[in-house]
């Protein structure tokens, strides 16, 4: 599968949904090619921008959704209705992507990278915003 085609397949996957924190951030798509050293999380800091040593905890996808995917009882409808949308968005991420995982870049805002390893050795997923105070 080409980058065009990987695009379009996630882009669709994620279309409508939003991460829910204090903020509600949509899911852009995220490219990055391929790491002249090996992959690490702090590779994502340096992707971000931020100073080596900024704090950065990786988690498995299904924790990360986790509270999108199981939406407490009382949660607003959309919220419900979306849940088995956000499944549907980690099953394709782990269809097309190898060791897929969600990197928090810690900080108030926070960016998070829902990244895995293309075919070629490049990186791709989502990157979206969270908000925690």
């Amino acid at each position: 599968m080409n980058l065009e085609q990987l695009k379009q397949e996630l882009t669709k996957a994620a279309d409508g949904l939003e991460m829910l924190s204090e903020t509600d951030a949509v899911f852009e798509f995220y490219h990055h090619q391929k790491p002249a050293e090996p992959f690490t999380k702090e590779t994502v800091v340096e992707w971000d921008g931020k100073p080596a040593g900024t704090a950065v905890e990786a988690l498995e996808v299904s924790d990360f959704l986790h509270r999108m995917q199981n939406p407490h009882p009382d949660a607003a409808e959309k919220q419900k209705q979306d849940a088995d949308r956000f499944k549907q968005l980690e099953a394709t991420l782990k269809t097309h992507l190898r060791n897929v995982k969600a990197y928090k870049v810690s900080q108030t805002s926070m960016p998070v990278y829902l990244i895995g390893e293309t075919e070629n050795g490049d990186y791709a997923g989502f990157k979206t915003l969270v908000v925690e105070t």
